[in-house]
């Protein structure tokens, strides 16, 4: 089992869709855990295709990586050569339930304003990215061991992470 000291050692990186407006193609159900399916508390969201940029970046406990903006179709080679390639280190995937990386998606997806083009959504993520504090990523990476440990209690299933 890793400790905290081991996860501070380790590069997460994942990349992210940004839409413009509120739309991202997703259904969202909110409840306790435990709690079963309730209508009431669905929220839905329409499933048209939305304007939007594709974004990567990557974090460690001391440092962060620029934010890349993708501003062509994002294929599976394109992803390879201009992102893994150059920006990574050559390792297998790991659970993007598990990854703090998502988390950090999340904190910024709930800070983005309200943007009228594609050009003023890469300027508000490049800007909430660079304003993102250090010291954030750094308690999402210290949480590592407890996420891991939960997610070994529920026997994979959800968790309060």
């Amino acid at each position: 089992m890793w400790n905290g000291t081991d996860c501070q050692k380790v590069v997460f990186s994942d990349e992210s869709r940004l839409v413009l407006g509120t739309d991202d193609n997703r259904v969202r159900v909110w409840r306790r855990p435990g709690e079963r399916y309730n209508s009431p508390h669905t929220v839905l969201r329409h499933t048209a295709r939305t304007v939007g940029v594709m974004v990567w970046r990557a974090i460690a406990y001391d440092s962060r990586s620029p934010l890349i903006v993708m501003r062509r179709t994002l294929t599976g080679q394109r992803y390879v050569d201009d992102i893994l390639r150059p920006h990574t280190l050559p390792w297998p995937a790991r659970s993007p339930d598990l990854s703090p990386v998502e988390h950090v998606w999340d904190q910024l997806k709930r800070q983005m304003p309200s943007c009228r083009s594609v050009h003023d959504l890469e300027l508000a993520v490049q800007d909430l990215w660079t304003h993102l504090p250090q010291n954030n990523i750094r308690t999402l990476i210290n949480s590592m061991p407890d996420r891991v440990a939960a997610c070994i209690a529920a026997g994979g299933g959800p968790t309060l992470y």
